[in-house]
């Protein structure tokens, strides 16, 4: 589904399909409905994304986060290249960049990290040149664009919708949200879904 399309169907929803000018409100409140959708504790499998393309030069102290950057991801984190592992992605462990500032631990390896801002702090200093693989949730992105479209309008469009609808139409805002939590209760549920499809279940025996 595209924005233009979302809107429309909104429009016809709430009963204000024959009100001028309320399509560009109608867009703000979606984009406030996104961001208060992308700042609950649990975030959907759609939004999570990996990139393995990082690459820091040697006495890299800390690096900005990408884009669109909500939080790690609650499988994922930050891992550092090394060729000669059987398994090349190395985790690193996470700390506070307070404790880990006070270690003192100069340049090497990096072996943990710390976030802080906008930013990502290795710990120690890099000494080489080094790959990072960051797996994290990152937001649906702007619907600012008539023909523009994000993971929300593709996976999960009736949450938006209902979410949207609630903020344009307050009369009926308690329908709305309820409405939008039972979709997203579904969501949750094929999220479980997706994890445990293909996994063969082990019976111990008595």
């Amino acid at each position: 589904m595209k924005r233009d399309e979302a809107i429309e169907l909104i429009r016809l929803r709430t009963g204000q399909d024959a009100i001028a000018g309320w399509d560009e409100r109608i867009r703000l409140e979606m984009e406030m409905a996104q961001t208060s959708l992308e700042w609950d504790p649990v975030l959907p499998w759609f939004l999570l994304t990996i990139n393995d393309t990082l690459s820091i030069t040697a006495n890299t102290e800390s690096f900005t986060l990408p884009n669109g950057f909500l939080r790690l991801g609650s499988q994922g984190g930050l891992y550092r290249y090394d060729g000669g592992m059987d398994d090349p992605w190395v985790a690193l462990q996470r700390d506070s960049y307070d404790n880990l500032k006070a270690r003192k631990l100069g340049v090497g390896t990096v072996q943990w990290y710390a976030i802080l801002g906008d930013k990502i702090h290795l710990f120690p200093v890099t000494e080489i040149n080094t790959s990072l693989r960051i797996i994290y949730y990152q937001s649906g992105g702007s619907l600012a664009n008539n023909t523009a479209t994000n993971p929300w309008l593709v996976h999960a469009p009736e949450v938006l919708l209902h979410l949207t609808s609630a903020r344009v139409d307050p009369n009926r805002a308690a329908l709305w949200t309820s409405l939008a939590e039972t979709e997203k209760s579904r969501i949750r549920i094929h999220e479980d879904s997706r994890h445990s499809d293909g996994i063969l279940i082990r019976i111990l025996p008595e």
